[in-house]
């Protein structure tokens, strides 16, 4: 039950997310958003050096007929001046980006706000390159660090071996259901009736489902250890393959503690692999209906501190670096961190704060540059018919408590390829601007026939990286493009059958709109393109 109803909350997690992510209408802002759009992705012209010279030109040709101590203050101030020009060689200079940016912009009804008032974050670099990227290939190399990273010393089992249920579990639970229907009870986990009054949950067929598993149950469990393999492949009854690479294991470490632990390769993940604590030191089991998740004014909970999380920030990042350095991966950096809370969903269906910690992300930097964090994963598609293959984006987090790290996931791991241009030439910050304003006006549009009030409160816009590729064309060739990103709060008012609702958003990696920043196309980040 607690399971469903955990899986529910995700759903509605994921279709917040999409409100107001509305298909961007036919305009001059759709534009070619994968290899094919290269041939938009010119070199920058050296306006720098142009204006230096011009700017020399011109001081020489006034000053040609001067007597000589003022050709030595002309030379002084030309000296001056290049020495300037050659200062203003930022991407936010050439650019003509501010340190903040303070706007407001609302729709015609005036029930859409759009409140800017943002610190612009630009790296300080002079020049930003497109790049294409491939997934990087499984190896055995590669699942042989990321375990002996973790569990090195622990014993690893089959998850198949370990969670086996004998004779003697199957009818306690048996036992259980039946006592259930002798007293009446037949809805224990109050999942409530359908429309024609029938209980959703059919007490009688699950009773019947574990009377099948107690036939071929064993007496008792055979623990086989097992550990990550290269080309191994899952396959459904059918024989039809599910995943590549395919592992599912526990690991027992030597204080007790137990891990999940699982590597996969399907759909839109080339590689993916997962690390949950299940049980603390001295082998105390951790509820099963845990999970984490960046701290929020929103969730209701108090917001973490170094002394109620019990461990310092850096002391954690030391932590997570250790298991990095370990996993041997080189090329990704630690660029930013959140506080998290660890919920457990209760038997009265409300999530409980049962503990504290850091979020703490790593991804690609490079020349300066780093790839922008944001919640989305990519590799969406556009509609549930849809066959087109599709690719996630790299990403490595971690969430760390007192306890050490509870919680790992990796993705998609990038092989950087050849740079297709060396110096994008940007369009400025104020035309970026004007489409970001006008595009959070288009794209809010539909959410706004249902409610009361939208109103943005944008504190932060971010240039940096971001994977985008054309799935249709080539599912496993992207392009490292620089993008800008808007982030901040979320707040909505609705109503329905005569109650009135609101919901604040305000996940700290939650873009709201993500702008190309060389042709000022709009990307739809969970797309990928």
């Amino acid at each position: 039950m607690r399971k469903n109803i955990e899986k529910i909350i995700g759903l509605t997690l994921c279709v917040g997310m999409l409100t107001g992510c509305a298909k961007t209408p036919e305009s001059s802002l759709v534009k070619p958003k994968g290899s094919s759009a290269m041939d938009a992705y010119k070199e920058a012209d050296d306006s720098v050096d142009m204006v230096e010279n011009n700017t020399a030109s011109d001081e020489a040709a006034a000053d040609s007929n001067s007597a000589a101590s003022e050709n030595d203050n002309t030379t002084d101030s030309n000296n001056s001046s290049s020495a300037a020009s050659a200062a203003k060689t930022t991407i936010r200079d050439l650019i003509n980006a501010p340190q903040t940016y303070k706007s407001q912009v609302t729709d015609d009804s005036a029930k859409l706000v759009i409140n800017t008032d943002a610190t612009v974050g630009i790296p300080d670099v002079d020049k930003i390159s497109a790049i294409s990227v491939t997934p990087a290939e499984v190896t055995q190399d590669l699942l042989d660090r990321i375990t002996d990273a973790f569990f090195s010393n622990a014993t690893l089992y089959t998850a198949d071996s370990y969670y086996i249920q004998t004779k003697s579990e199957i009818k306690e639970i048996l036992d259980g259901l039946k006592e259930d229907v002798a007293n009446g009870n037949l809805d224990p986990n109050n999942w409530g009736t359908d429309d024609d009054g029938n209980y959703i949950y059919d007490i009688y067929a699950d009773i019947e489902y574990w009377e099948s598993e107690y036939e071929t149950a064993p007496e008792a469990k055979t623990l086989v250890e097992g550990r990550p393999v290269a080309g191994v492949a899952s396959q459904a009854s059918d024989g039809q393959i599910m995943e590549e690479n395919s592992f599912s294991g526990v690991a027992v470490m030597n204080d007790g503690s137990k891990y999940y632990y699982k590597t996969y390769s399907s759909g839109s993940d080339t590689l993916a692999v997962r690390i949950k604590k299940t049980a603390k030191a001295g082998g105390e089991a951790l509820p099963t209906d845990t999970s984490w998740f960046d701290y929020t004014d929103s969730n209701g909970f108090q917001k973490p501190t170094e002394e109620s999380i019990g461990l310092s920030l850096e002391n954690a990042k030391k932590l997570v670096q250790e298991k990095v350095d370990k996993m041997g991966i080189t090329d990704l950096q630690c660029t930013g961190w959140d506080y998290a809370v660890c919920t457990n969903l209760e038997d009265d269906n409300t999530l409980s704060n049962i503990g504290t910690g850091y979020h703490i992300y790593y991804n690609r930097v490079i020349n300066g540059v780093p790839i922008t964090q944001t919640m989305d994963s990519g590799g969406n598609l556009e509609d549930m018919d849809s066959t087109m293959e599709t690719w996630s984006y790299e990403s490595l987090e971690f969430f760390v408590d007192k306890d050490g790290i509870a919680s790992v996931a990796y993705r998609d791991p990038y092989i950087i390829g050849e740079t297709k241009t060396e110096n994008l030439s940007l369009l400025p910050f104020s035309e970026i601007m004007k489409t970001y304003e006008k595009m959070m006006v288009v794209t809010n549009a539909d959410n706004m026939e249902y409610e009361n009030s939208r109103v943005y409160d944008i504190d932060r816009i971010v240039l940096g990286y971001a994977r985008i590729y054309e799935p249709s064309k080539d599912a496993h060739t992207g392009l490292l493009v620089p993008v800008w990103d808007f982030f901040g709060t979320r707040k909505t008012e609705t109503e329905y059958d005569g109650e009135s609702y609101s919901d604040t958003t305000d996940y700290p990696t939650w873009s709201y709109l993500t702008i190309n920043a060389v042709d000022g196309s709009i990307i739809d980040r969970s797309l990928g393109y």
